[in-house]
């Protein structure tokens, strides 16, 4: 068994902070809503699910590469997009006109890279549905002999 990466951990360490971080954003004294939530309610929610994507490709590719000895390489690409996306949400809160640029920038960047990695996300895709049908079948075709329960 191989040991984890402290890449991992700090992954874990910054997702944990952000998330405390927006917690207390959220959440003022006497369970007040902030009024900041009220106003960007939408953005600080996508903004949580942008970093869990984040947080989440860079923990996979990274334990892709500790047990099979090498990374997915869309899982970077996914890691890079959200990780660029996330400062571009936090930038719509405080400076709307700037941020709504950006924003348009990252969409642009995010058709690129899909055009670009097209045919080895499905190609990736494909094989998964195989997997998962084969794996299907053989639990569909599993007959085995009733058992009797111990008495």
């Amino acid at each position: 068994m191989q040991q984890t990466s402290p890449i991992i951990a700090q992954v874990y360490i910054f997702y944990i902070t952000t998330l405390g971080v927006l917690l207390q954003v959220i959440f003022r004294e006497n369970n007040d809503v902030s009024p900041v939530l009220e106003k960007y309610e939408v953005i600080i929610s996508i903004f949580i699910v942008v970093i869990t994507i984040h947080v989440g490709a860079v923990i996979l590719g990274e334990i892709f590469r500790i047990w099979i000895g090498n990374g997915i390489p869309i899982s970077g690409v996914i890691s890079l997009l959200f990780g660029f996306l996330a400062p571009i949400l936090l930038l719509l809160i405080l400076l709307p006109i700037f941020g709504w640029v950006l924003l348009g920038f990252w969409f642009l960047l995010l058709a690129k890279v899909a055009w670009d990695y097209k045919q080895q996300c499905h190609h990736f895709l494909g094989q998964l549905l195989v997997r998962a049908l084969h794996a299907f079948e053989r639990l569909m075709n599993h007959t085995s002999a009733p058992q009797e329960l111990p008495i």
